[in-house]
C-alpha cells in the first residue's frame, strides 16, 4: 500500500526532481561500488608488497650460499624484479583520487583516470609481471644444471608455466568483470552530471 503510494507520488513529481533522485541514487551507487573497489585494489597491493618482501631474503640467501652461478643470478635478478614490482604499484597507488577535495565531477574525471591505469596495468601484466617471473624462475630452476634432473626440471617449469597463465586469464578476467563495468557507470554518471 506504501509502496504504491510512493510510486504515484514519485510518478507525479516533475521530470527536474525525478532526475534529481536518479542522479543522487546513481551517485551513491557509484560511490558505494567505488569505495569497496578501492578497498580490493589496496588489498591486493599489500599482498603482491608483502610477499615481494618475504621472497627478497629468501632469494638473496639463496644467492649468497647456492654455489650454481645461474641461480645466483636469478636469484638477484628476482629480487629486483620484486622491488620493481613494488615500485609499479605504488606508482599506480599515487593516482588514487582522494574523496572530496574536490568538487564531484572532477572527483569523478580523477577515478576514472585512477580506474584507467590500474586497468591498464594489468592489460600489460604479462609483459611485465608474468614472463619476467616465469622466466627467472625457470632460470632458477636450471641453476644446478639439468643432468639426471630433467624430470623435476620439466615438471616445476609446466608447474610455473601453468601458474603464469591462470594468473593471466584471471587478471584478464578481473578486466572484463571489475574495471570495465565500473568504468561504464563513472562515464554513465559523468554525462549525468555534465548535463546537469
Amino acid at each position: 500500500m506504501i509502496e504504491d503510494e510512493l510510486v504515484k507520488i514519485w510518478q507525479s513529481s516533475p521530470n527536474q526532481e525525478r532526475v534529481k533522485f536518479e542522479k543522487s541514487r546513481l551517485m551513491i551507487d557509484v560511490q558505494s561500488n567505488l569505495d569497496t573497489f578501492h578497498r580490493k585494489i589496496k588489498t591486493r597491493d599489500w599482498a603482491e608488497q608483502i610477499a615481494a618482501l618475504l621472497g627478497m631474503p629468501v632469494f638473496a640467501y639463496y644467492a649468497y650460499h647456492f654455489p650454481f652461478v645461474l641461480t645466483k643470478i636469478a636469484s638477484v635478478l628476482i629480487i629486483v624484479w620484486g622491488i620493481y614490482v613494488i615500485y609499479r604499484l605504488r606508482s599506480a597507488r599515487k593516482h588514487k583520487p582522494t574523496a572530496f577535495t574536490e568538487t564531484y565531477l572532477q572527483y569523478l574525471y580523477k577515478s576514472r583516470e585512477y580506474l584507467n591505469i590500474q586497468k591498464q596495468m594489468l592489460d600489460n601484466i604479462l609483459y611485465w609481471y608474468i614472463l619476467p617471473a616465469m622466466i627467472l624462475m625457470i632460470l632458477f630452476v636450471l641453476g644446478p644444471g639439468v643432468a639426471g634432473r630433467l624430470p623435476k626440471i620439466m615438471k616445476t617449469s609446466a608447474g610455473i608455466v601453468g601458474l603464469s597463465v591462470v594468473i593471466y586469464y584471471l587478471n584478464k578476467r578481473a578486466v572484463k568483470t571489475q574495471f570495465i563495468p565500473r568504468l561504464e557507470k563513472i562515464d554513465k554518471l559523468i554525462k549525468v552530471m555534465e548535463e546537469a
